[in-house]
């Protein structure tokens, strides 16, 4: 007997999980990228992307669990995580930096109550978007053979951010923040840059035309 090796798919496999690393990498830098060019507080910014690779690491439990690989399906799932396991910490962060802000508070009180109050908008949300890839896992034949394993990934990725999003990031921000004391700081921390002062005033010329021709 003679083997010969005809068709070697390993290489192609190989360069496809390598760039979907890269993407991984550089997916996560971009979103740290972007939330601080809103947030502008470095604090606020690492707080919120402590999401990421707490979601997505936690994501290798289920995906050693239910027995698959980190192939191109799971590893897809996974990037595509990236830009959906922040939101939820960036709607938590938000809203107790605000109420730091207006009411004065301690980290400590100011996370527990504005975590509350915007508790159950976070889980609708959130759970809206697992209703979309969770039904991926239940196809069957050959697609599902492949999409399932992308399906479920993302969606115990989007219900590990959330889980973050109320224990991880409310802790992290009652520690971490900070308050503003000079006015003219907050301010200017509130109007940001000019592009971001650029794209308000855009906002709300567009948003007075759109209720004036409804």
């Amino acid at each position: 007997f003679k083997m010969q090796v005809i068709r070697d798919q390993s290489r192609f496999i190989k360069r496809s999980l390598e760039e979907i690393n890269f993407h991984l990498v550089l997916g996560a830098i971009l979103v740290a990228l972007t939330t601080f060019a809103f947030l502008h507080d470095w604090r606020g910014t690492v707080i919120a992307c402590v999401a990421i690779p707490t979601s997505i690491v936690a994501t290798f439990v289920l995906i050693r669990a239910m027995g698959y690989t980190l192939n191109n399906f799971t590893m897809l799932g996974l990037v595509f995580s990236v830009g959906i396991v922040i939101d939820d910490a960036i709607v938590i962060l938000e809203n107790i930096h605000r109420t730091m802000e207006e009411k004065g508070w301690s980290g400590i009180t100011a996370a527990s109550y504005a975590t509350r109050e915007i508790a159950m908008a976070v889980m609708a949300t959130t759970l809206s978007l697992v209703v979309i890839f969770l039904p991926l896992a239940f196809m069957k034949g050959r697609v599902g053979m492949f999409f399932s394993s992308y399906g479920v990934t993302v969606a115990f990725a989007i219900m590990v951010s959330l889980f973050v999003s109320f224990t991880l990031t409310p802790m992290l921000s009652s520690r971490f923040l900070r308050h503003t004391d000079d006015p003219k700081a907050r301010e200017k921390k509130a109007h940001g840059g000019p592009f971001l002062q650029w794209l308000s005033r855009h906002y709300l010329d567009l948003l007075r035309w759109s209720l004036h021709h409804r």
